[in-house]
């Protein structure tokens, strides 16, 4: 997958499909670390599932909390856009910070699904 801009030429969906893409993988990194990080701490403390829990809890709240942000940043670049001044990194922070949203949704979904205590 590559993060190059596409030229005039290309089609833009492919390459926003890809950094939506490339947002998920990078959000499941950043849940996979998180939930070990979180349960390293637990061993220490005599609980696992709760701290890592917790950690990948609060790493996907500030990434949601990221998301309205690149939603603001994506409507002014459309903005911007007629009148020939947008910025093409915003689309990829938009697509990066949609993989990401889409990412700790479900994680939040199938933690109120399975009825899991965090705190």
């Amino acid at each position: 997958m590559t993060s190059e801009c596409p030229t005039a030429q290309e089609a833009v969906l492919p390459w926003f499909t890809s950094q939506v893409k490339l947002g998920i993988r990078y959000g499941l990194y950043f849940l996979a670390v998180g939930f070990g990080m979180g349960a390293i701490y637990g061993i220490f403390g005599g609980l696992f599932l709760q701290p890592a829990l917790f950690a990948t809890s609060l790493i996907g709240i500030f990434c949601l909390m990221n998301f309205p942000a690149s939603v603001v940043a994506i409507l002014v670049n459309l903005l911007l856009a007629l009148f020939k001044k947008s910025s093409r990194p915003v689309y990829r922070y938009f697509g990066l910070s949609l993989g990401f949203a889409l990412v700790y949704l479900l994680f939040f979904y199938v933690l109120h699904v399975s009825h899991v205590s965090v705190f």
